[in-house]
């Protein structure tokens, strides 16, 4: 028995042994050493995501000191530390010298590669932290990186990882931070360089040797500008961010993860290209999440200077408006290198005694959907005074752009690398002659004034329905739905293609998200020709004189009627308290009996009262039946509020919030209205217009109409630069959120009446 007692502690013994001395390692000490060829000895961090020791990459039999991921089975390496000098066997080992510092020898014990710090003691101990970073330090300071003697984040080859900083100093100048390996087998320095253009605004560039390859366009604190896609990457919670500079002049690039568990990287790789790539382990790969460049226009400055490349097009170079081809015969024949030069000089480029009078003043143009130019200037603007301003002011300025986030640029040197997006991008105000200003766009025109009588037409088409007890018919509705569509269509094509009327731009936002997507604000479609723009000129302009004939007519032969409709009354003034209602948004008629059970019909089907459009209905009318042309205003107000948001107003029943004006009202009150604006529309809308919308959307919705405005002063106040807009006032109306029997109740109260009157809808179940 003693016997047997002494053998299980013995082998208790050396099985706790053997399992400490298997359990994983993620330090280094002074006399330690990781040797090569002993079959396992490496760091392995602490949650085991990141290993370091020696390896030879792809067929290569040469043999490096790298990190790479431990759990994943196709190596992929993130740092090389001997990438100039290899060890030509197995016989290397990784060790702290007497110095403090991190060596690599060959096996005849000679250094090939030293972390080559100033030490200050050495007594140091190097540590695989759990995001990838090696980290020496003293020993009693190991893993801090903030009094780190060197860190491999500090020293990368041609991997990004979360939790590096990459340094933004315009005072040092261009950071090449990663170098990409010289081929996939082979990790010392390559021919391309990943890093940070400090001037100006920041950016993210790569360089071929000493000449820029492509660049992201540049940053406005949540993406890089001339990256469309990444918007669908980052926000302001995750992705990139730039840290305040501090007291040295330094700023910082880092990345927040969105999940803290996912595996993400950036690479500059051996043949150029810059990838974001994400570990997908569902099918044991890394998935690219965005490459650049992606294609030839993505190329650094491929239309030479003044010149536009767009992908869409062929050829795709053009000059920019007001320019044309250097060297006209290579231009032809696909030969851009040399771009274009200006057609009409500048007033102040002029000489008045040699070239005759100076002319008008120069002018600016805009153009949307931009990559915008290189070698911007930011600048700091006075108290009144306006960026295109300050570039009025010195001849060699040749264009500006205002960006939120980065507020001002301007340029004073010919505009490069410009790039024509299909959606997404910037502004590009550039600066023209006059000559080149003075054209008048008739297109423009037409597009103003038929919206205008489209829009007319239609509230006196509806207001018209509701007076007599004879909307109009599907058929015609459908006509003007169609009619409105292509105008639509047509306005999205006119404002992307290099117009720069604030109005146009009101006229596409107002329309499109009215009858189609909300999307469709970002598209810069191709498809506007000429050809194909006079076609539709011809249709608006065939369909607005329709409307105009039959609205003349009508006001002819009801006019007695429709002066009675400009004062407040009862809905119970019509002919019977039966009232019809056109939902714009289902193309569909809903009619309603107000003297008996609250039962609709819609297309003469009976259905419950869920499901009629109340969203758009204002409070007097759906409470107590009154109808004005202020009901209008407030359904117009609704309708303005799901265009900024991207959403219908009875979206948010499943949310806190009973409807979309609650919850506009909240982040009105708190000063956070722009947090309504949809994303998708947030890069290329004009923060001004849409703010301007949103405030007078606040003012249609008021719940009293006495307090909302007429129609004429909502479009004077959308219409004007600088009206005076009034505040809204706070609603008197409640909304909560209740539950009864599994059904889902939103109780709107009205508490300035003296009847304490309480409608109650099924919203969702």
């Amino acid at each position: 028995m003693e016997n047997v007692r002494v053998f299980v502690f013995s082998f208790l013994f050396l099985v706790c042994s053997l399992g400490h001395y298997c359990h994983a390692v993620n330090t280094l000490t002074k006399g330690q050493s990781i040797r090569d060829g002993d079959g396992g000895g490496s760091l392995i961090s602490i949650e085991e995501k990141f290993e370091l020791g020696f390896f030879s990459p792809g067929n290569s039999t040469l043999r490096y000191v790298g990190v790479w991921y431990h759990k994943i089975e196709e190596q992929t390496v993130v740092w090389v530390a001997n990438r100039n000098r290899p060890v030509s066997d197995k016989n290397g080992s990784l060790t702290i010298g007497t110095d403090g510092n991190l060596l690599v020898l060959d096996g005849n014990s000679n250094p090939v590669w030293s972390s080559n710090a100033s030490v200050e003691s050495n007594n140091t101990t190097a540590i695989l932290a759990g995001d990838g970073n090696l980290i020496l330090s003293s020993s009693e300071n190991i893993g801090n990186a903030d009094k780190a003697y060197w860190q491999s984040f500090d020293n990368p080859t041609d991997t990004y990882l979360p939790g590096m900083r990459v340094r933004v100093n315009s005072e040092i100048g261009d950071n090449h931070a990663f170098t990409s390996w010289k081929s996939s087998s082979d990790p010392s320095p390559g021919n391309y360089t990943l890093g940070i253009d400090p001037h100006g605004a920041p950016q993210i560039v790569i360089w071929e040797r000493l000449k820029k390859r492509w660049r992201s366009g540049q940053w406005n604190s949540v993406i890089f500008t001339g990256v469309p896609n990444m918007t669908a990457l980052a926000s302001f919670l995750y992705g990139f961010k730039l840290s305040p500079r501090d007291s040295d002049g330094n700023m910082y690039f880092t990345y927040d993860l969105s999940n803290a568990s996912d595996l993400l990287r950036f690479r500059i790789g051996w043949d150029g290209y810059e990838e974001q790539l994400k570990w997908d382990e569902g099918k044991k790969n890394w998935t690219v999440m965005q490459k650049q460049p992606d294609n030839e226009c993505e190329l650094y400055n491929h239309c030479g200077n003044f010149g536009v490349c767009n992908r869409l097009e062929s050829p795709k170079c053009r000059c920019m408006e007001g320019y044309q081809p250097k060297h006209l015969e290579q231009w032809n024949k696909g030969n851009w290198s040399s771009g274009c030069v200006r057609r009409t000089k500048l007033q102040c480029q002029r000489n008045s005694s040699v070239e005759g009078q100076n002319g008008g003043e120069d002018g600016f143009k805009g153009f949307k959907c931009m990559k915008l130019p290189d070698f911007s200037d930011v600048v700091s603007l006075g108290q009144s005074e306006t960026c295109e301003d300050r570039c009025l002011q010195n001849c060699s300025c040749t264009a500006y752009a205002e960006i939120t986030g980065i507020r001002c640029m301007i340029w004073f040197v010919d505009l490069v690398d410009v790039q024509k997006f299909n959606k997404g991008g910037s502004t590009l105000h550039l600066r023209l002659a006059d000559s080149e200003l003075g054209k008048v766009n008739f297109s423009h025109i037409v597009t103003m004034v038929v919206f205008v009588v489209c829009v007319i037409i239609d509230l006196y088409f509806y207001c018209l329905g509701n007076m007599l007890r004879s909307p109009v018919s599907s058929k015609d509705w459908k006509l003007r739905v169609s009619a409105l569509w292509l105008l639509s269509w047509f306005s999205t094509v006119q404002v992307c293609s290099q117009s720069s009327s604030p109005h146009v731009h009101k006229v596409d936002i107002d329309v499109m998200a009215a009858y189609k997507a909300s999307t469709q604000l970002t598209d810069c479609d191709k498809s506007g020709k000429n050809s194909i723009s006079k076609a539709v000129i011809i249709v608006v302009v065939v369909v607005g004189v329709f409307f105009l004939a039959i609205s003349a007519w009508l006001f002819w032969r009801f006019k007695g009627q429709l002066e009675a409709l400009c004062k407040d009354s009862s809905i119970s003034c019509c002919k019977s308290n039966d009232i019809k209602i056109i939902d714009p948004s289902k193309s569909r008629e809903f009619s309603m009996d107000l003297s008996g059970p609250s039962d609709f019909v819609i297309d003469g089907s009976q259905v419950n009262g869920s499901d009629l459009p109340i969203g758009y209905m204002s409070p007097e009318y759906a409470m107590e039946g009154l109808f004005s042309v202020k009901s209008d205003v407030y359904s117009f107000g609704v309708l303005l509020l799901e265009i900024v948001t991207g959403r219908r107003n009875t979206s948010y029943r499943s949310s806190d919030w009973s409807s979309l004006i609650g919850y506009a009202w909240q982040l009105w009150t708190e000063g956070k209205a722009m947090d309504l604006v949809d994303p998708k529309i947030w890069e290329s809308c004009d923060r001004e217009q849409v703010r301007r919308c949103i405030h007078v959307g606040m003012l249609c919705v008021q719940d009293s109409a006495f307090y909302r405005p007429t129609m004429a002063s909502v479009v004077l106040m959308l219409e004007s630069e600088a009206p005076t807009i009034p505040m809204p006032r706070q609603p008197t109306f409640t909304s909560r959120r209740s539950s009864v029997d599994g059904e889902y109740f939103s109780e709107v109260h009205d508490t300035v009446s003296s009847n304490d009157l309480t409608v109650t809808m099924v919203v969702g179940r």
